[in-house]
């Protein structure tokens, strides 16, 4: 027998008594009248093999279809052919995600992941250089109405959350997180969750994005299921030549079904649907006969295994294109996206539709090919509510918008005396999230599933993070130490940037199954630093919840940890009703279950 044969060893059954499949000269009859008619419901798989060999231009799409629904395709098994089954009545409790990712970099002391602390941008505030590493600069309002940390309900927060209060109720803040400073490795890892991830690395075929792993579980019946608005080498830190194939960030990680779309403008996304709409039955009909007319051909030859093991591509091709795509409606399609009361909502303008380009540390000039993320938000709306999607990632469009690095220098003006304080993203969060947010939650309440006749937002998931955090303050110590003359140790203290990227950050939860009103962990006003918190979400006793400092005579207790982008990950598809043990990919991290509602 020949070594492919021993590939098609499933469930003990060997395709014994196949000479044909070692014949590269053998055909099929040319006249599928001289075949035998075959019922796929009635043979076996060996029987099933061995008679596509044979007569492999005999099997219509519901021969094909009508096996692989009985049986599995030789690949998967059995169990794939129940789990299409069972998608079927998952369709009767839907499930959406969407992530809102801020790009860049939020000021998270200010937003949720609180601290209190002085101003050291005013003359009367300033210490010693001596004592400059213990400084921290504030936006210059800091400490005026609207610019101080308070606390609304249970959530203590910072003024950049303030928009966001009324959320709250039902809203679940994680304030103790803790990422790295590298914008290309934590927007990745905000992807791909926790463990030995390498960004120049083959992504390999069980890792996965957390969206893909939603929209593998739950994406099949939808005709766009996972829609992304990112576009990985938008990042001016990667270089275009080494990230090509499988590297970084790649689209295509499991089924087709749970695939990254790249949703793009209104008009591009619009376009997209109509052509799907209009031509599917033409993409069915090509997939299904090429598979039909050529899989003899991958059971005979070696070399054409990996024909054979589209079987399960194929026939997702033909479920996801002619049970959804045909059932589009053109009239409707036309109209996508352009409903002026809608845009009058999220306060769409003509500019919002627009992509924006931009050039990072001197690299020629890119875009992430999105609209605004008001735009984004309709858009998902729209999809949510005409049923076409379930997955989301909405990310801001102007490629580090929020990176707002800042020289200690510039604090001051010329006069080295008269502040100005750290830059403020208080408009750029509110136009970027809380706006459009706002307006999405609000829909969302307000518009029944089409399964269930319950709001949207009962099924729907809204993760808030950022890849990480800024500082507010600079080490000058080493500075201090370097054998080098006074004026060019000031110098390198001018210069130093103290709105850099930083390890501490947060997160937030929304949605149908999120225990609200409530926040876990914190922030050391002294050490800025996440605070590790217990198994049920409580800071460890260990640390002095204000200070973040050890108590004395206290270790760290052996159950605390400090969450990251993997637990946020392994969180949203918890609460997305997707078990520990049933969550796709590598992610090493598991949920957090306090954010689930009881």
């Amino acid at each position: 027998m020949s070594s492919h044969c021993e590939a098609w060893d499933r469930d003990d059954v060997v395709l014994d008594g196949c000479p044909e499949m070692g014949d590269p000269t053998f055909t099929p009859p040319s006249d599928p009248q001289d075949l035998p008619k075959i019922n796929p419901q009635g043979i076996n798989r060996r029987d099933f093999l061995r008679r596509t060999a044979q007569t492999g231009l005999a099997l219509t799409a519901a021969d094909f279809l009508g096996y692989m629904m009985n049986h599995g395709d030789p690949n998967q098994g059995r169990a794939w052919a129940q789990s299409v089954r069972a998608k079927a009545k998952e369709g009767a409790n839907p499930h959406y995600l969407i992530y809102w990712f801020v790009e860049g970099g939020w000021e998270s002391y200010d937003m949720f992941s609180p601290v209190e602390t002085p101003n050291n941008i005013f003359p009367n505030n300033r210490l010693s250089k001596e004592q400059m590493s213990k400084e921290r600069y504030r936006v210059l309002k800091w400490g005026q109405p609207g610019y101080d940390i308070k606390k609304h309900g249970n959530i203590r927060y910072g003024y950049l959350a303030e928009p966001g209060k009324d959320l709250f109720p039902e809203m679940a803040v994680l304030s103790s997180m803790h990422t790295g400073s590298f914008h290309s490795g934590e927007r990745l890892k905000a992807h791909m969750g926790s463990y030995n991830l390498r960004l120049q690395a083959d992504r390999e075929p069980d890792e996965r994005s957390v969206m893909q792993a939603f929209a593998e579980v739950y994406g099949q019946p939808y005709v766009l299921p996972n829609l992304s608005w990112h576009w990985w080498l938008s990042d001016g830190e990667l270089n275009e030549v080494q990230y090509t194939g499988r590297k970084g960030y790649y689209h295509a990680l499991g089924p087709a079904h749970a695939h990254t779309i790249y949703a793009g403008t209104p008009a591009n996304l619009r376009h997209f649907l109509m052509r799907m709409q209009s031509n599917s039955a033409d993409v069915v009909n090509r997939q299904i006969q090429n598979f039909l007319d050529n899989s003899h051909k991958g059971l005979v030859r070696d070399r054409d295994m990996e024909t054979v093991k589209s079987y399960n591509s194929a026939r997702e091709i033909y479920e996801n294109l002619s049970s959804s795509g045909a059932k589009l409606n053109r009239s409707q399609l036309s109209t996508l996206f352009t409903d002026p009361a809608l845009k009058e909502k999220f306060k769409v303008t003509s500019a919002d539709e627009l992509i924006t380009y931009q050039s990072i540390n001197g690299n020629k000039a890119r875009t992430k090919f999105a609209p605004n993320t008001n735009v984004q938000a309709m858009m998902c709306y729209e999809l949510l509510r005409a049923n076409l999607s379930c997955a989301f990632w909405i990310e801001t469009r102007d490629i580090r918008r929020f990176d707002s690095h800042f020289g200690r220098q510039n604090l001051w003006e010329k006069d080295r005396v008269t502040p100005r304080g750290q830059p403020d993203q208080t408009e750029m969060m509110k136009a970027q999230l809380w706006d459009p947010l706002h307006t999405l939650i609000e829909l969302l309440k307000n518009t029944p599933d089409k399964t269930t006749g319950r709001p949207l937002y009962e099924h729907t998931t809204i993760v808030l993070t950022s890849e990480f955090g800024r500082t507010i303050h600079g080490d000058v110590d080493a500075i201090l130490s370097m054998s080098i003359p006074e004026v060019d140790k000031q110098k390198m203290i001018d210069g130093q940037d103290i709105s850099e990227h930083w390890k501490v950050t947060s997160a937030a939860f929304l949605g149908g199954k999120v225990k609200g009103d409530a926040q876990y962990g914190g922030i050391g006003e002294r050490t800025l630093m996440a605070i590790p918190i217990m198994p049920d979400g409580s800071i460890d006793p260990a640390f002095d919840p204000l200070t973040g400092e050890l108590k004395p005579g206290m270790t760290k207790s052996d159950k605390s940890f400090i969450p990251n982008h993997g637990d946020v990950n392994a969180t949203a598809l918890y609460l997305a009703g997707i078990s520990h043990k049933d969550q796709k990919g590598r992610n090493d991290r598991a949920p957090l279950p306090f954010i689930k509602k009881a």
